[in-house]
């Protein structure tokens, strides 16, 4: 019987703890909390909620869709990522609230002691302005 040479057991390592990570990184579940339209029904902004995992926490995410998008449960946020900061402050429906200001334009109000993961300006033909409170 032959013996694993040493640098060929590191690769071998590698490949199975690459191999277990993306298995685990399946698709991410994700909660719809709460949904806006725009007054033109063209877009909608929605608050989603992802649970984490052991290693992830939960996060709040916003995604700007076109109005008949039908979500799938496993959307990640496009336009806005937070998270509780390492308990710094609590996720809740009180944290991040939204409206729309004309059909193109939504501000997004949030808690400034959440962590911030994504924060863009302009999405799917829409501009996003924020006030941290």
């Amino acid at each position: 019987m032959h013996a694993i040479k040493e640098p060929y057991l590191k690769d071998i390592l590698t490949l199975f703890l690459l191999t277990i990570f993306c298995f685990s990184c399946s698709d991410i579940d994700t909660t719809l909390i709460k949904t806006s339209a725009n007054n033109s029904k063209t877009k909608k902004v929605v608050l989603l909620n992802s649970d984490g995992n052991a290693t992830v926490d939960i996060s709040y995410q916003i995604s700007v869709y076109d109005f008949e998008y039908k979500l799938t449960g496993h959307e990640l946020g496009n336009v806005f990522a937070v998270d509780r900061n390492h308990g710094a402050t609590g996720l809740d429906t009180s944290s991040i609230n939204f409206k729309w200001l004309s059909n193109d334009t939504v501000l997004i109000d949030f808690d400034k002691k959440l962590r911030t993961f994504i924060q863009e300006n302009k999405i799917n033909g829409v501009t996003i302005l924020y006030q941290p409170r």
